[in-house]
């Protein structure tokens, strides 16, 4: 015999070959396999809509405390999109008691196979229901504080969302990488060998096999069924407790923000109420909701007043004090303001005075002023 026909031999006798195996030990192997999936799968959806809700209070206290804009809140929905998909998806595709008369073994196998084709899709599509919602709402948000900010210069603006836009667009990149990784790597490969087991068993022409053995063709597999990884209980309290650190340091930035002042002993918010400041002469004209006014009064306190306290207060520095640290300067004179104040102001335009009640002392605002002090020192500079 040649060693091509002793090659030919050796394959027809391997394609024919039929290996035994205990059908019940097989079908308490998927069983537990397929509870190990699960669990992991579990924990993951439980960390997902979990955090989720948490965030929804956490937001709203983060948006109160540093007054930020309404674009903040649209990441609320988001968050209560995520959760209810999730929860939506789960009970949609929740399994069934089967109730068909096949062999237990190959309906275990099918429910497997079932499971590992829901969470294929639900990786592979996570850009359109989990990254893409909280990208498109957190870029609105920097959208608008850069808008708000544009009176410091387009350049400071333009800089500061395209850093924040790409630090954002960079994790949501490398997390939509890492789950592609885990479908490659680990879901499809546990697909595929569940597959070559079912029809395995469908080939086989018995039930359950001869008194509880059954022969499978295709065995031996190349592989096995990749390992469904599950988060240890201990991983998960580690993983709390880096969550909950996370959001205390989050909420001591929020407090400092808040409450920071350079220069002085006492702690006064970085707060204004409006956007922009200039000055004709020694009279502030101020910005509000896109419209330039002559100061008159604020909360019943004469500008004139306020301009003579800084000048005696903080000497060479007046402007400055009066335009970025306003609620310092009123809380010196004993009125400190709220969170809302009451401008009396006139019309560039005419001798038309209004009165805006209830305009908001915005960090967003102070930002804004504070920006275009610094472009217009660096334009000093540079003449």
């Amino acid at each position: 015999m040649t060693p091509d026909e002793f090659q030919q031999a050796w394959q027809a006798d391997s394609a024919q070959t039929r290996v035994i195996i205990d059908a019940d030990l097989l079908r308490e192997e998927v069983q537990r396999d397929q509870r190990q999936f699960n669990t992991m799968i579990s924990y993951r959806d439980f960390g997902e809509v979990g955090v989720a809700i948490v965030m929804i209070p956490i937001w709203f206290v983060m948006g109160y405390m540093l007054d930020l804009p309404w674009a903040w809140y649209l990441s609320v929905p988001v968050f209560l999109w995520i959760a209810g998909f999730m929860l939506l998806y789960r009970r949609r595709h929740q399994p069934e008691p089967d109730k068909s008369e096949g062999p237990l073994l190959q309906q275990c196998v099918q429910r497997s196979l079932a499971e590992a084709e829901e969470q294929i899709w639900l990786l592979k599509n996570i850009l359109w229901w989990y990254l893409l919602p909280p990208t498109l709402s957190i870029t609105a948000f920097f959208a608008q504080i850069s808008w708000q900010s544009r009176e410091g210069g387009w350049a400071p603006a333009l800089l500061f969302f395209v850093l924040m836009e790409g630090f954002v667009l960079a994790l949501y990149g490398w997390i939509y990488v890492l789950n592609q990784r885990v479908v490659r790597e680990q879901l499809l490969p546990r697909r595929e060998e569940l597959q070559k087991l079912r029809t395995s068993l469908e080939q086989e022409t018995t039930d359950e096999g001869i008194n509880g053995q059954i022969a499978l063709p295709n065995l031996p597999f190349p592989g096995k069924i990749p390992p469904a990884p599950c988060a240890s209980p201990v991983q998960l309290i580690v993983g709390l407790v880096l969550f909950l650190a996370i959001i205390l340091l989050l909420f001591f930035f929020i407090y400092q923000a808040k409450h920071w002042d350079s220069g002085s002993s006492q702690h006064f918010p970085k707060r204004a109420p409006f956007a922009a400041v200039r000055w004709e002469d020694s009279q502030p004209e101020v910005k509000v909701n896109d419209e330039w006014y002559r100061l008159i009064a604020l909360d019943g306190i004469p500008a004139e007043e306020m301009i003579t306290f800084s000048k005696e207060t903080f000497g060479d520095k007046w402007q400055k004090r009066f335009e970025e640290d306003l609620v310092e300067l009123m809380s010196r004179m004993g009125h400190p303001p709220g969170s809302t104040v009451t401008l009396e102001v006139q019309l560039l335009s005419s001798s038309e005075k209004q009165t805006l009640k209830e305009v908001r002392m915005t960090i967003a605002n102070r930002a804004a002023i504070w920006l275009a002090a610094q472009a217009r020192e660096r334009d000093a500079a540079g003449k």
